[in-house]
């Protein structure tokens, strides 16, 4: 039940934050959009700065259970971006509102919880740093200055998010996993 409250909050809160931005938006508001009381919400967030980080926590955890049920599947190093790429795209072409929040409002949260989306943010691009490592080392990717491709590839996937989705411009959004990888082809052996 916890868990269910907690994650009506966070849709309704995205929700919200895409439409009204992160600072616009009032605890009333998300509380109204979830059909709460504003003083439930308080209950399991003391402040909408924790509701945001939690948007990205949440979200940073599901691009994580992806990886690691993409790894259960012994794919090659450009099957499994391909794979990646194409789930992590359709879970925003489903819901524009959470890619408008992820991309818009990840440097607005003010100190502490800034850090904490700063550091969810980080560890997908160590995962891929750790992905391209892997590729190296199978000899399916180049020598290549891996924490680098990491960052482009992250940075590529953050900027079609954000074109797309303020233009808008949604079928960019179906393009850009066949995009990136033609980008990025020459790394792979």
């Amino acid at each position: 039940m916890a868990q269910e409250t907690k994650d009506r909050i966070r849709k309704a809160a995205v929700e919200i934050i895409s439409q009204e931005g992160f600072f616009n938006t009032r605890m009333q508001d998300i509380a109204d959009q979830a059909g709460l009381a504003v003083g439930t919400i308080y209950n399991y967030f003391s402040s909408k700065d924790k509701v945001l980080a939690y948007i990205f926590k949440a979200e940073m955890k599901r691009r994580m259970e992806i990886m690691s049920e993409l790894k259960e599947k012994k794919l090659s190093t450009k099957e499994f971006l391909k794979e990646f790429l194409n789930r992590h795209f359709s879970v925003l072409i489903e819901n524009p509102h959470l890619g408008r929040v992820l991309v818009r409002e990840k440097d607005f949260s003010r100190g502490e919880k800034s850090d904490q989306i700063k550091d969810h943010m980080n560890s997908l691009i160590k995962m891929l740093e750790k992905l391209f490592q892997a590729g190296v080392q199978k000899g399916e990717v180049k020598e290549i200055n891996t924490h680098l491709m990491a960052v482009y590839f992250f940075g590529s996937m953050q900027g079609v998010i954000e074109y797309s989705l303020t233009q808008p411009e949604m079928q960019l959004l179906e393009e850009a996993p066949a995009f990136i990888l033609e980008r990025i082809d020459h790394i792979f052996n």
